[in-house]
């Protein structure tokens, strides 16, 4: 579902890096074909 997404990293790679806050954005996948199309084509 299309929105903004928060969370925090789950990934134990250093220092304080559990702490590090995360956001997703999800859009429909119409909008994501249509900018990766133009990307190849770019």
């Amino acid at each position: 579902r299309p929105g903004l997404f928060y969370g925090q990293c789950s990934e134990i790679c250093g220092a304080n890096h559990s702490f590090m806050p995360i956001v997703i954005e999800s859009i429909p996948v119409n909008h994501f074909i249509k900018w990766i199309t133009n990307s190849v084509n770019s």
